[in-house]
């Protein structure tokens, strides 16, 4: 394909063995680059200050636990379409609503190691899915301490002596990133490790596939 783009050819002629390697390759990047966004995610919830910014530190830390959050399934369904196309499923039917179920009952009945692979990936998200679904659609992110963190920001320190007696501000603030990242850090790290398994259990399906294609 490169060789033909740099003829100026528009279209190459690739075999059914390179279309299939390069549709896998594809959905490893995919679920990369989905992992990529989740940590870009963490990276900013770990900044003590934005500078330059307009808004408040605590809008910023709502953002970005809001864009982890919504992202976060992303990892689930990619591995879904992964584990689909390695085995040559209907790539229609595993990409529209209901893809994972699809995929998911056909791994059950011909590659159950797979299918609890996928069961326990979707597990592992079922601690922040609820959250998840409340941002999706019905409110912002937001907790107590959060709240607190925005009360300091808002009322112009008049509630800041109050709040000093209970705990000082910064550690309030250092509070609320620790406590939005480490569920966060947690879940990354056990979905990184699924995923590993995921790709070991498909290795050999993809390379019988390759080279009987």
């Amino acid at each position: 394909m490169f060789i033909a783009q740099e003829n100026g050819q528009v279209n190459a002629k690739v075999s059914e063995k390179q279309k299939y390697a390069h549709d896998i390759y594809a959905r490893v990047l995919e679920i990369d680059n989905a992992f990529k966004t989740l940590k870009m995610a963490l990276e900013y919830l770990g900044k003590e200050k934005f500078d330059d910014s307009e808004f408040d530190l605590s809008e910023h830390y709502a953002f970005h636990a809001e864009n982890f959050l919504l992202r976060l399934t992303s990892v689930v369904d990619r591995c879904h379409l992964l584990a689909g196309t390695t085995v040559l499923l209907d790539k229609n039917k595993m990409e529209c609503n209901g893809g994972n179920k699809y995929v998911s009952e056909n791994m059950r009945k011909d590659f159950p190691q797979i299918a609890d692979i996928l069961k326990t990936l979707n597990k592992s998200v079922s601690k922040l899915r609820e959250p998840r679904n409340k941002i999706a659609h019905q409110e912002g992110f937001s907790t107590k301490n959060l709240i607190v963190m925005q009360v300091m920001e808002n009322d112009e320190g008049k509630f800041l002596p109050e709040i000093s007696e209970i705990m000082a501000p910064e550690k309030i603030t250092a509070l609320v990133r620790e406590e939005i990242s480490s569920d966060f850090k947690a879940v990354i790290v056990t979905m990184q490790n699924l995923v590993s398994d995921l790709i070991d259990s498909l290795a050999p399906i993809y390379q019988v596939l390759t080279k009987n294609t």
